[in-house]
């Protein structure tokens, strides 16, 4: 019995570390082997913020997509520990290419998001101090774009880490408040929202789902969403809602109709691009 236990602790422990790995693969990066005549190319880089749980695989369908189609191209992925030390993989151009950046969490199973507030201020810092990033645009889902929210209102106007060009929002929750709890989170973003006030002006799409005529994507409701608009409100910051019909919380980063959506809203000149 206890060789059979050990064994199985030694497959399951195998196991983890397997799956840790393979999660952590990003894609075979596809060069830019070709560019559209509806899309503008520039030096500034798109990153891209996995939520709670999430891994390469979470945009690896998308950044394949992407550079097939023409829209840009995977030049770097930034890997964050959980003591917030990066390990970066690829090389910066400034190259006007469209560039990809995944930002992958080593330790995604936090409590809240937090952590990932002070990582991704340490991936923009790392940015901007090495490689001269001045604007960036970035793709998040879930907690990730809550904390990409959180990292905009609180240092977003900070001179050491680039200005935000376009943020696109995938079903993120700002206000999680219950009728009996208080979200301390946003909270805190409603009364820092006046630093705002001093940031260049960018845009933020917030995309999320509804399943069935429900106001919900199946795990984050609407108005958890939709709460963003408040912090925003007169600020610099132009802000478009986009609902999309049919598609659940998990799809929203995985839905071929969804990355049409993702390059347009990041790339279309009519969408104020700068």
């Amino acid at each position: 019995m206890r060789k059979f236990l050990l064994k199985s602790g030694l497959i399951g422990v195998g196991a983890w570390w397997g799956y840790r790995w393979l999660s952590q693969r990003t894609a075979v990066k596809v060069p830019l082997n070709h560019r559209r005549t509806d899309v503008p190319y520039t030096t500034t880089p798109t990153l891209f913020i996995p939520g709670w749980g999430g891994n390469a695989w979470t945009y690896n369908g998308l950044l394949r997509w992407l550079a097939r189609h023409g829209y840009g191209h995977q030049v770097m992925t930034i890997v964050v520990d959980r003591r917030g030390q990066l390990r970066v993989q690829g090389d910066w151009s400034m190259q006007a290419d469209n560039p990809l950046i995944q930002v992958l969490f080593a330790h995604p199973f936090t409590r809240d998001y937090q952590q990932q507030i002070a990582w991704l201020t340490t991936v923009l810092r790392e940015l901007k101090s090495h490689t001269q990033v001045a604007t960036y645009n970035m793709v998040a889902h879930s907690w990730g774009g809550s904390a990409a929210v959180n990292q905009l209102v609180r240092q977003g106007s900070t001179t050491d880490l680039p200005r935000l060009n376009r943020l696109v929002l995938l079903g993120a929750p700002v206000n999680e408040a219950t009728p009996t709890k208080p979200d301390a989170m946003y909270e805190r973003l409603t009364a820092t929202k006046q630093n705002l006030t001093a940031i260049t002006p960018g845009i933020i799409h917030n995309v999320y789902g509804l399943l069935a005529g429900r106001l919900t994507d199946g795990e984050v409701p609407v108005h958890q969403i939709t709460a963003l608009r408040a912090v925003v409100r007169d600020s610099p910051l132009q802000y478009r809602e986009h609902p999309v019909p049919g598609i659940g919380h998990g799809r929203l980063h995985s839905a071929p109709q969804m990355w049409q959506l993702i390059a347009h809203l990041l790339w279309s000149p009519d969408q104020g691009f700068n």
